[in-house]
């Protein structure tokens, strides 16, 4: 592949993101989830997302919501005598971080501007924020730039969210790899003109040669204590 920019999703691609498993925890704790949510190991990549717990996310995600209100809101359906404390180290357990993909951003910013497009809400981005800088790598050092959907008020796949990170990072989307594990994000990003790559989630290692070159490596192993 030619190209000079970098647009990477966050979860899933750059972070692990175990959606289906701060789920079941939502669900000890007394929360209402039908089966089809919790049998779904892949809940945001396939349906059912018209449940109310993911319309829930998708306002915090595009910042209709603050994080107060979303937590508020799921510990107003748990069981008495869980904490709004735990229901939030469910939802930010929801997350970890590989190091060595921080380490490969760095490497990559020598060649490439690298981007961060990510549907977040500001829970998420201040959990990512604070393990990326404990292990060394903040992110405002592994990007140019961080389209975060809960700042810009849209999220993928709407195209407004690709027209946004696309005139001001002022990138050539022909000249533009996009990274998604999200079909529907990808083919909307494809249609914006990036050079969209669909990976399986939380599998980043697994491409890094076909997309970078042998040249770059991640340790598969190392993640955020």
């Amino acid at each position: 592949m030619e190209y000079r920019n970098i647009f990477f999703d966050l979860g899933g691609v750059l972070f692990n993101l175990g959606t289906h498993e701060a789920l079941l925890r939502f669900k000890d704790f007394g929360m209402p989830l039908p089966e089809e949510v919790l049998n779904n190991t892949d809940p945001f990549n396939a349906k059912p997302t018209g449940h109310p717990i993911f319309q829930l996310i998708h306002k915090l995600d595009v910042g209709d919501i603050t994080g107060q209100e979303f937590i508020n809101t799921i510990h107003a359906q748990c069981h008495g005598g869980i904490t709004r404390e735990e229901v939030l180290a469910a939802y930010n357990d929801m997350i970890d971080v590989p190091v060595g993909r921080l380490q490969l951003l760095k490497n990559l910013r020598k060649k490439y501007r690298i981007y961060l497009v990510s549907n977040i809400g500001d829970l998420h981005w201040q959990k990512a924020c604070e393990l990326a800088k404990r292990l060394g790598y903040p992110l405002d050092e592994c990007f140019d730039h961080c389209f975060c959907s809960y700042q810009m008020r849209v999220a993928k796949p709407d195209p407004e969210f690709f027209r946004i990170a696309i005139r001001e990072s002022g990138v050539e989307p022909a000249q533009t790899l996009y990274i998604d594990d999200n079909a529907e994000n990808i083919r909307t990003g494809a249609a914006a003109g990036l050079k969209a790559y669909k990976i399986e989630a939380n599998c980043l290692e697994r491409y890094i040669e076909t997309l970078f070159g042998a040249e770059y490596t991640i340790p598969h192993t190392e993640q955020a204590p």
